[in-house]
């Protein structure tokens, strides 16, 4: 009896210690960190959402759109995903970067869309830890933000005295999204 009572005990522990380490992982390490919810659409679509939301008073330079892949500048044209991102074999899915048309302004916002179940922790300190803020000629971006909400990862580089308070405001927009 005392046996049985035992490993009824064990049991009961066991299962408690389990479900209190399955609970834990997933809000540390999945896609949906910060508890937010995933936003639907293209990432191209929710960046132009995330601009949406600034102030007009922002005056951001003349943009274009580029689409990001793991391969790009593989076949010998244009960048390859480190000049943007500064590391390449990140878990994501799809992905847009804006950048200034006109190199003389340091602007670069990237918006990776990441894998289900990527941790997203790991993801934001790798781009943090190796986007390159001075990959531009003679220009620097003096602010560097990684970010996300849901399932995206956001990278934000200016430089605050060509474009003050842009990086803040972006970064505000893009959390605000649901």
């Amino acid at each position: 009896m005392k046996k049985m009572i035992a490993i009824l005990m064990s049991i009961v522990l066991l299962t408690v210690l389990l479900a209190g380490c399955t609970a834990g992982s997933s809000a540390s390490s999945g896609a949906s960190s910060g508890g937010s919810k995933n936003i639907e659409g293209k990432t191209e679509d929710i960046l132009k959402r995330v601009y949406e939301g600034i102030d007009k008073s922002i005056q951001l330079p003349h943009l274009e759109y580029i689409v990001l892949s793991e391969d790009m500048g593989s076949n010998g044209v244009g960048a390859p995903i480190e000049y943007y991102l500064g590391v390449k074999g990140l878990p994501f899915s799809e992905g847009t970067v804006s950048e200034a048309a006109i190199g003389a302004v340091p602007y670069s916002v990237c918006l990776i869309r990441l894998n289900a179940g990527a941790d997203v922790e790991k993801v934001k300190n790798d781009i943090k830890s190796n986007a390159n803020p001075a990959k531009w000629i003679c220009v620097a971006a003096d602010t560097v933000i990684v970010d996300n909400n849901g399932d995206l990862v956001i990278l934000i580089m200016t430089n605050e005295s060509s474009l003050p308070g842009a990086a803040k405001a972006i970064q505000d927009s893009f959390k605000k999204l649901t």
